[in-house]
């Protein structure tokens, strides 16, 4: 595992930083963000290591895909969620990309914690208020609240700089022989 080069984590971090504020606004990750994220991923990498950074990104890509897809397929995890997770796999490449779908799935299962609780606490302080209001308005239920989705780009940001910005205490964190 190696630290990554400024050149990959300022625009990797200024994307993340834009998606999460797109994600937790209207709970959606524009193709744009995430698909041209990755093409800056693999530019940053072929400009740093030549054609071989670009197939290092490309296998990264790759990789975070493989390994958030079934997730997506299991109704688990939107597609906007995948592709950002793909996309920081084309900048930090396979081995980093692995080890940020490992920081971010710990992070996630974090915030799912947080994020049930803090619905429960919601939902005990104003929950016994929304029936009646539903009925006085003449709807069977309100619209879904902000409370409702957990915008995973949160966790994914948060697992992403975990890799960052603590790579020598995850290399000490791994066993003897596990990396090169």
């Amino acid at each position: 595992m190696t630290v990554p080069n400024i050149v990959v984590v300022v625009p990797l971090l200024s994307i993340l930083a834009t998606a999460l504020v797109t994600d937790m606004a209207h709970r959606r990750i524009p193709n744009g963000l995430s698909l041209g994220g990755a093409a800056v991923g693999l530019v940053a990498n072929a400009t740093l290591l030549g054609p071989t950074g670009f197939v290092f990104g490309l296998l990264g890509w790759l990789l975070c895909l493989a390994l958030f897809m079934p997730m997506y397929a299991g109704a688990g995890m939107a597609a906007g969620d995948v592709k950002l997770m793909a996309m920081v796999g084309a900048f930090l490449g396979p081995v980093n990309g692995l080890v940020a779908c490992a920081c971010t799935l710990v992070a996630g299962g974090a915030l799912a914690s947080i994020w049930i609780a803090w619905r429960n606490i919601h939902q005990r302080v104003v929950g016994d208020a929304e029936p009646a209001l539903a009925d006085s308005l003449g709807t069977s239920a309100l619209p879904q609240t902000p409370l409702d989705k957990l915008p995973y780009a949160a966790a994914i940001a948060l697992g992403t700089a975990v890799i960052v910005f603590q790579p020598a205490w995850l290399l000490a964190a791994l066993p003897e022989g596990v990396l090169p």
